[in-house]
């Protein structure tokens, strides 16, 4: 296919894919290290933040999820405008799935069983840091922060992938 489509598309191609894996990791990065920070320390109380914090996370996971379908068939669309080497191709193939799995996890798992136990518990601010519910809330934040970081590097992973592919005689 690469007859098919002229140096210049192929190039759009491949920066288009590349500002959107970059655009995805940059939301993740800010989420991670600014955003939830942020939200917890201006917010009226912890429980209003949690509340603040599950409507960005679970937009943020639904957005992760847009990026790996956008991604990958983006991918299979430049791999067939110009191949990719199979090494490169599997590991972004191979990272945008483990984002995926990492984003369900986080929007259909681990939020709504965190958002169940701080129904329970209440406010979060008057239960002892020595509650088993807390401590368990405690573990699924963890986790939670663990998706995040996951899909952080292997977006990062398929950034490099992708431009590992991009070549100079276009």
């Amino acid at each position: 296919m690469t007859g098919l489509m002229t140096a210049r598309g192929r190039t759009l191609l491949a920066g288009t894919w590349l500002f959107v894996t970059a655009l995805w990791c940059g939301m993740l990065a800010f989420f991670g290290a600014f955003g939830a920070r942020t939200v917890l320390l201006t917010a009226p109380s912890r429980h209003a933040a949690g509340a603040v914090n599950r409507a960005l996370l679970d937009g943020l996971d639904a957005v992760s999820l847009g990026a790996v379908l956008l991604l990958a068939s983006g991918l299979v669309i430049w791999n067939r405008a110009s191949a990719w080497s199979p090494r490169a191709r599997g590991l972004a193939l191979r990272l945008l799935a483990v984002a995926a799995v990492a984003a369900i996890a986080s929007l259909y798992v681990i939020t709504p069983e965190m958002m169940a136990l701080r129904d329970r518990m209440g406010a979060i601010d008057l239960v002892p840091k020595t509650d088993p519910l807390r401590q368990h809330w405690g573990r699924l934040h963890g986790l939670s922060s663990l998706t995040l970081l996951v899909r952080l590097l292997a977006g990062i992973g398929v950034f490099a992938a992708g431009f590992s592919q991009v070549s100079g005689k276009d």
